[in-house]
């Protein structure tokens, strides 16, 4: 067991503040640096990653499954959809699914309601960083599909979480998750020049719908 000693300096790092950051930007963020630190960790001591390779796994798997909800909470605001936004599936590929939805719905509603063209260049670059993080989703996908595998050694079945042989490189893993962090953080900065302009039209007409509210109020 890891021997910490007490002094007025680690009481206050081991100090966790838990109720501070309730939000899936922030869940997402923690999640991703614990990964880095084990990562890093696996590096500098040179043990080999078996050691901690299911809880190095399980904390990039929901690093994946954060970022697609915290992505579809997003876009529900200007897709008008509801899908999975309330959602307490663990499965990626429905959750994938839905975020591309979102996006796309995104893109169509910015069109149709208010006007708003997104540019081919921006459509592309999204679609392409789509490709790539959809094989990093297909392997967690197949190998924890209800987020339970890197967490216990039997399914509910009382079957082997994996079959045995399976192999993964989790220096691959990292890799595609630095893609994937990509999309998860900055779609929405991407888009923001899009959706702002469209929020920025609501708040107007809003304006305008309170003003002649005022107007006609008896007094």
């Amino acid at each position: 067991m890891t021997q910490i000693e007490r002094n007025k300096r680690t009481e206050h790092q081991f100090n966790a503040f838990i109720d501070y950051y309730l939000s899936f930007p922030n869940y997402l963020g923690s999640y991703k640096r614990s990964f880095d630190i084990l990562i890093k960790d696996v590096l500098v001591t040179d043990f080999h990653v078996d050691y901690i390779a299911y809880p190095i796994l399980f904390l990039a798997r929901h690093c994946m499954e954060l970022g697609l909800k915290t992505n579809i909470r997003y876009f529900a605001k200007y897709s008008e959809k509801d899908d999975y936004v309330k959602a307490g599936t663990h499965d990626l590929e429905n959750l994938f699914r839905a975020f591309k939805m979102h996006v796309d719905k995104t893109f169509e509603t910015l069109k149709t309601k208010y006007g708003i063209e997104v540019e081919r260049d921006d459509k592309k670059s999204f679609k392409e960083l789509c490709e790539e993080v959809e094989k990093l989703n297909n392997t967690f996908h197949l190998l924890d599909k209800n987020s339970d595998a890197f967490r216990y050694p039997i399914d509910k079945k009382q079957n082997p979480s994996f079959k045995k042989g399976e192999r993964i490189n989790v220096i691959d893993i990292a890799e595609l998750l630095e893609k994937s962090m990509t999309l998860f953080v900055h779609t929405a900065d991407v888009f923001a020049k899009y959706t702002d302009y469209a929020d920025e039209i609501e708040n107007y007409y809003e304006g305008l719908m309170r003003e002649q509210y005022e107007q006609n109020i008896p007094y």
